[in-house]
């Protein structure tokens, strides 16, 4: 490098450099390099057609089916998803149905069955207040009969007291008779 003397810095440039006008090898083509260039991209073209182009587009072909078909697998489950949904649905539906029906049948069973009940109560009491109806009716003809023949005994006793004869006991007992049915 020279130095000039206002401290400004040259640069030299070597002297064949400067034959074309510029920098030597950087924009003129070397034909060789061209050639061994395209020569070994379309050589290696050829190998990736020759061996890895088809296994590799193979490879792309059955992902892509295999995508479709899990893409198809997938609305069918899909489908088949509302489907078992719909059905289920259905099915609670007829089951709340059938519960229904259980209950209503059930409440009419139970008020049919309370109103047997009542109804047997009722007829029990009912039998209960005919008999005691029944037997009160036979006490008060038995007390009747107890009270008439005790006061027909007491009437012989005192006519035997004021007639002063005493009868026998077969003319008292034809004697009460008759006044029983006087009576």
């Amino acid at each position: 490098m020279a130095k000039k003397d206002d401290n400004t810095e040259t640069i030299e440039v070597p002297h064949d450099a400067h034959a074309d006008g510029g920098l030597p090898g950087f924009l003129t083509p070397d034909v060789t390099l061209l050639f061994v260039t395209w020569f070994c991209f379309f050589g290696l073209l050829f190998v990736l057609s020759k061996f890895a182009w088809k296994p590799i587009l193979s490879l792309i072909d059955a992902r892509e089916e295999h995508l479709k078909k899990s893409v198809e697998d997938a609305d069918k489950i899909r489908e088949e998803m509302a489907s078992l949904a719909e059905t289920q649905k259905l099915m609670m539906q007829e089951s709340e149905a059938k519960a229904q029906a259980i209950i209503e049948d059930s409440r009419k069973a139970a008020k049919e069955a309370a109103k047997h009940i009542t109804e047997e109560a009722r007829k029990e009491s009912q039998i209960i207040l005919e008999n005691a109806q029944r037997d009160m009716k036979e006490e008060l003809k038995e007390a009747q009969a107890s009270l008439r023949e005790e006061s027909a005994n007491i009437a012989i006793e005192l006519a035997n007291k004021i007639l002063g004869e005493e009868l026998d006991d077969a003319k008292n007992k034809k004697l009460i008779s008759k006044y029983l049915k006087d009576l």
